[in-house]
Parts: C-alpha cells; sequence; structure tokens
C-alpha cells in the first residue's frame, strides 16, 4: 500500500510540474508587471524540483514510460529500418 501511495504521489507531481511548466506558454499573453514576473519565475524553478521529487518517487521504469523523447526515438529507428528494406 505504501508503494503504491509513492507512486500516486510521485506520477501527480510530474503532471503538476508540466501544468506549472505550460504557464509558460500563457506568460506573453498576460500584461504582467515586473513584480508580478519576479513572483512567477521562481515558481516555475520550484516545478523543477518538483519534477525531480517526483520521478524519485516513482522509479526509473515509470518515468521512462512517460519520456515522450525515448518513444520518438524507437518510432523513428523503426521508420528508418522499414524504409531501408
Amino acid at each position: 500500500m505504501n508503494q503504491k501511495f509513492s507512486r500516486i504521489l510521485g506520477i501527480s507531481l510530474i503532471v503538476s510540474s508540466w501544468i506549472l511548466w505550460g504557464v509558460i506558454l500563457l506568460l506573453p499573453f498576460c500584461k504582467l508587471t515586473l513584480t508580478q514576473y519576479a513572483i512567477v519565475y521562481p515558481v516555475i524553478l520550484i516545478s523543477t524540483n518538483i519534477f525531480w521529487i517526483g520521478a524519485a518517487l516513482v522509479g526509473k521504469e515509470l518515468v521512462r514510460k512517460f519520456n515522450f523523447l525515448t518513444k520518438v526515438k524507437k518510432w523513428h529507428k523503426k521508420f528508418q529500418t522499414k524504409k531501408e528494406t
């Protein structure tokens, strides 16, 4: 039960860090003052730490499942081998 809770907590931390990084895409459309930007920037930096804490809780195997770049590389290799034959 404890391991299941840590995985759920880790996944939720990873997803919340992605949401916080998504805020970067919205910032150019917001009219914020310099003080407000000074508040938003550390929150985004903290989201990186949130991701790594979640990754530590989840474990290496589950992080690999969420790693999009690894999936793209595998797809590219499959596509290249089919193209060569």
